[in-house]
């Protein structure tokens, strides 16, 4: 197995993978969305001999500090392995080498709204303890699931009460 660069005939396998891998179209459907409003950051796949097992993609995101000033970083998601090949690391080598390339780039922070128990191990951290919430979840009831994880050493500055703003084709799934 190798990990990738998204290239443009892995077009149908990534979909046909977001599809088998979530319940229903919403992901396939926001991939189409990002890659067609030049928002794929990074979108890497997992190449198992020609076809595409994994993949993982990063989008800009923007935080609004309460001063007004805004930070730029990614968020990451979706992450999916074709159902059969779950449970053998491969989502995490995904994120790991997105999160590694994308620091090398200067990317200063990352986000991700998941399961805090997965994304620890990637040394991810409630976005709230750093005074960030994310701006689809006003009632905060999705706090523990929104996480940040700083990809250079003091990028994420706490706080300051900030909001973060997924790019539009969010809105659209």
């Amino acid at each position: 197995m190798q990990i990738r660069a998204f290239e443009v005939e892995d077009e149908d396998g990534v979909d046909a993978l977001l599809k088998a891998a979530f319940p229903g179209p919403g992901e396939a459907r926001l991939v189409t969305a990002l890659r067609a409003a030049d928002a794929d950051t990074l979108e890497l796949v997992a190449d198992d001999h020609g076809r595409i097992v994994g993949t993982v993609m990063f989008s800009p995101v923007t935080t609004r500090v309460e001063d007004g000033e805004d930070l730029f970083g990614v968020g990451l998601g979706p992450v999916a392995v074709i159902p059969e090949h779950q449970s053998r690391g491969i989502g995490a080598a995904l994120i790991e080498a997105g999160l590694d390339y994308l620091a090398t780039l200067g990317v200063p922070w990352c986000v991700v709204l998941g399961d805090p128990d997965y994304y620890q191990r990637f040394d991810f951290k409630p976005a709230a303890s750093r005074n960030w919430a994310w701006a689809g979840d006003p009632d905060g009831a999705h706090a523990p699931a929104f996480q940040v994880r700083p990809l250079i050493t003091g990028s994420a500055p706490s706080g300051k009460v900030a909001t973060v703003h997924y790019h539009p084709a969010f809105l659209g799934v």
